[in-house]
């Protein structure tokens, strides 16, 4: 180890910053006042250790998030009864099989297509992954966090931390102080890798986990990546990711998020992108899983010419509550973005969902876009939608839709008179509700997994008697 990196088992000396981070991580638990911070396996750089330093004091300066102060949180109270304290501590980590809720997501659906590499985490830290046969080992396109660290720790001080900086939000602030593991992904100039990158993030024991991703992706450079957010169910546990992107000029990335978690868990996400000139993200997201769920997706188009394109679904069971923030926010001149969200809430299940589309002063030329649609499967579901504009431009093109209702008689009319079963007609049209997202997914295995992972949500639907409502009540 370089002597950039402190030992945090005794065997080196240690400076002041990492000793503070070795006392503490063996003291006091976490609190919604306080936190300790932790380091990784083999010690943090000291810029980590700096940071997570940083991020301890807005962590202990800014409130807990509160439903009655807070304009974020007005629409989901469950933040008012989350307390970290109530997580266990996560287990040292060692040698072993992977939990069997990790390795069947690993064996899942989502690894049929063709890998390029696999990283694995859980609250104890990055877990050993396997190596696909198409990997290059020389030249690693993404590592644990801890690895990718010691490999390249120059190239990450632009990113972590910078992206989505401590005291943004509370949580993130949680997030740096507390992470043990994560990924790191790194594409270099011009190179566009075979297949896809694939992350898988879990957590359980009643824990709480905060893994990070980093991702960069140099000019010109292209990348495909996958991230799987699961708990097993009747776990309750707390999954708190934090996602870094930063893309160069002409780099185009397309990144999608399976949302799998337990019954019991909860997750609080952020995915925040700074997108350069000419560069194109997209982002795909399918949220299926959870007890409650707040996840924010904010991107800042940075270079002139740059392109986003957010697409995303939801679906809703029994009381799950899905709260999604987006942030469109044009800084540079001649961007482009456009955010498709659908959800369909059934039983007694809620979707909140607050879209912001901000144009700042400058940003001529900007053409956006926002629409979110909501299809109410039962009279008791419930839907909020708030999609906004702040323009500060003059030569721009920005507009946004909503809409939430129920199955339309008409459809369910015609398939009926088709000899299709009311039950049967109400999933079909459900079903194409989500077609246009689906198809938005990269062809292949994982527009086929996003399909499927719908599908399983729509026959759960189907055997709970959620579909099977009569027209006049949804």
């Amino acid at each position: 180890m370089s002597g950039e990196f402190a030992k945090a088992d005794g065997r080196q000396p240690l400076g002041a910053t990492e000793q503070v981070l070795t006392e503490t991580a063996a003291s006091s638990r976490l609190t919604r006042e306080e936190a300790t911070t932790v380091a990784l396996p083999g010690g943090d750089p000291s810029w980590l250790a700096s940071l997570r330093q940083a991020a301890l004091a807005a962590y202990r300066e800014a409130p807990w998030p509160s439903s009655t102060r807070d304009e974020d949180w007005r629409r989901t109270p469950q933040i008012d009864k989350l307390d970290p304290a109530n997580f266990a501590e996560p287990e040292a980590l060692g040698a072993g099989e992977l939990p069997p809720y990790l390795r069947e997501a690993l064996d899942g659906p989502v690894s049929g297509g063709e890998v390029s590499a696999v990283v694995i985490s859980d609250e104890r830290g990055n877990l050993e992954s396997p190596s696909p046969a198409n990997s290059a080992p020389a030249s690693p396109i993404a590592l644990g966090l801890a690895a990718g660290l010691a490999a390249d720790g120059a190239v990450w001080q632009s990113v972590a931390g910078k992206v989505a900086p401590p005291g943004l939000r509370k949580l993130i602030s949680l997030n740096t102080v507390r992470t043990l593991g994560g990924a790191c992904v790194h594409v270099a100039k011009g190179q566009e890798p075979k297949g896809y990158v694939r992350l898988l993030h879990g957590v359980s024991h009643g824990s709480a986990s905060f893994p990070r991703t980093l991702i960069k992706l140099e000019e010109g450079a292209s990348l495909t990546l996958v991230e799987e957010w699961v708990s097993p169910d009747a776990d309750p546990a707390l999954l708190a990711p934090v996602v870094e992107v930063e893309l160069a000029r002409g780099a185009h990335l397309t990144h999608v998020v399976f949302q799998r978690c337990g019954d019991q868990t909860v997750l609080q996400s952020t995915v925040r992108a700074l997108v350069g000139q000419e560069a194109r993200y997209d982002v795909r997201w399918n949220l299926l899983g959870a007890a409650w769920q707040k996840s924010y997706f904010e991107v800042l188009m940075l270079g002139d010419g740059s392109d986003t394109r957010l697409v995303g679904l939801c679906v809703g069971r029994q009381k799950q509550h899905y709260d999604v923030q987006t942030l469109q926010d044009h800084v540079a001149q001649g961007a482009v973005s456009d955010l498709l969200y659908r959800v369909a809430v059934a039983d007694r299940s809620r979707s909140v969902y607050a879209g912001l589309i901000r144009v700042e002063e400058g940003a001529q030329k900007t053409n956006a876009y926002v629409q979110n649609r909501n299809l109410l499967l039962s009279p008791l579901a419930k839907s909020d939608s708030n999609p906004t504009l702040e323009i500060l431009a003059n030569d721009v093109r920005c507009t946004h839709g909503s809409t939430a209702g129920r199955i339309d008689d008409n459809q369910l009319f015609y398939c009926e008179s088709r000899g299709i079963a009311r039950e049967q007609a109400r999933r079909l049209i459900v079903e194409g509700f989500f077609a246009d997202v689906v198809d938005s997914f990269p062809e292949g295995s994982l527009r086929e997994s996003g399909r499927g992972f719908v599908l399983e949500a729509l026959e759960e639907l189907a055997r709970s008697g959620a579909l099977a409502a009569s027209s006049r009540t949804a």
